[in-house]
């Protein structure tokens, strides 16, 4: 069985090489990846990347204006193997809160560590430039709890790609990690609006990683705690997709399932990303290497759907499951980027989160051992006794 660490060090691991891998064949339709990639299965560079969206520039890069605002620019650049991406350049910053507090972290946490280790000359590398409207929206001031309200992409995936770091830091808490959850989710989203389900989607994401992180847990556990903690609209639509997955004999079934389900809508919408995640985690029986695997080569929002199946199962099995070749390339190159947020290696954030974990629990110790050593019932009997008195 693995440790608390391993299983910490397998989420690093896994969650990077996962968003790495599936950047590749982003946007693309299951059927053009298989007919260019026949089946991907390893960490390429992407040479040349830019984006399809907007103006393309003399130099390579790719403009699109705004109504308000900066316009969104995309700059011509090469990647190599392992390197990182917009979604999770956000849980890296995420993870820096976390670490640096020594436990669990607040939206305001959060919104600092934005402005002091986001790079603005950076944005359209690795983080997009959508995230320019939340970081020059802190800077001006904006308070971090309202922010989401102005940031781009409501509804989408790319809020939730903070949260399995919180379902770290509240490992075995399901239910503070989905509260957790309501509150960053903020910095990038709002909830409300007919539609937008981000914010459940966050809780799900949070609450299924604290549950993966139990000693026996396993895919059912994980899959009930996430199903709980979504309202009833998104809950029915990631149950479709479960029970597509129950009736299926090989993931591969479930990709004209959900081409056809969601056409018309745009990829990276978080309850589609949830069901097709959910649905390759549980017909993947929650290993490491084919979640990832199939997540990545089933098209659309390829690497945010990794990150989620390949993030839990890598919750329930630890470091030994994550392939030797995929981890010592993600370590390798974060070391020498030049764009990302932080260069920590999985390695290095896994033990900053293990050690965030341990020193939370200590903090729960003491409160109890602060609270006293009486029961509940007793303590109420004492007290009722002198009101009587009295």
């Amino acid at each position: 069985m693995p440790t608390l660490f391993d299983k910490i060090y397998g989420i690093e691991a896994a969650t990077t090489i996962a968003n790495s891998m599936g950047d590749v064949v982003e946007g693309m339709s299951w059927d053009r990846i298989e007919a260019e990639y026949g089946l991907l299965t390893e960490l390429l560079p992407q040479h040349g990347k830019s984006s399809t969206w907007g103006t393309r520039l003399p130099n390579g890069d790719a403009r699109m204006e705004q109504e308000w605002g900066y316009p969104f620019i995309w700059h011509l650049h090469d990647r190599p193997p392992g390197q990182s991406e917009d979604g999770h350049e956000r849980y890296r910053l995420a993870v820096t809160a976390i670490i640096e507090k020594k436990g669990r972290i607040t939206v305001d946490d959060l919104a600092r560590v934005w402005i002091r280790d986001v790079n603005p000359n950076n944005f359209g590398y690795l983080l997009g430039p959508q995230d320019q409207v939340i970081y020059y929206s802190l800077k001006a001031g904006v308070f971090p709890w309202e922010v989401g309200r102005y940031a781009t992409f409501p509804g989408m995936i790319g809020t939730s790609k903070m949260m399995i770091a919180v379902g770290v830091i509240n490992a075995c808490d399901p239910d503070q990690a989905a509260r957790d959850a309501h509150d960053l989710a903020r910095i990038k989203d709002v909830r409300g609006p007919r539609d937008n389900y981000s914010f459940d989607v966050a809780a799900a994401i949070a609450a299924g990683t604290a549950e993966s992180l139990r000693p026996h847990a396993t895919v059912d556990d994980v899959i009930g705690v996430a199903l709980s903690h979504l309202g009833r609209v998104p809950r029915a639509e990631v149950a479709e997709g479960l029970a597509w997955a129950g009736q299926a004999s090989d993931w591969k079934e479930l990709r004209p399932l959900y081409q056809a389900r969601y056409r018309g809508h745009w990829m990276s919408n978080a309850v589609e990303i949830l069901s097709s995640a959910m649905a390759i985690f549980s017909l993947c029986g929650g290993h490491v290497e084919p979640a990832i695997v199939n997540s990545v080569n089933m098209g659309r929002d390829t690497d945010c759907r990794a990150y989620i199946a390949g993030g839990w199962s890598a919750g329930l099995r630890g470091i030994e499951e994550v392939p030797a070749r995929w981890l010592d390339t993600v370590t390798e190159q974060v070391i020498a980027d030049n764009y990302t947020v932080s260069k920590r290696t999985p390695l290095e954030s896994a033990r900053g989160l293990y050690e965030a974990v341990i020193a939370s629990v200590q903090d729960s110790r003491q409160r109890i051992q602060d609270l006293g050593p009486h029961e509940p019932s007793t303590a109420f009997g004492t007290a009722e006794k002198k009101s009587v008195a009295t």
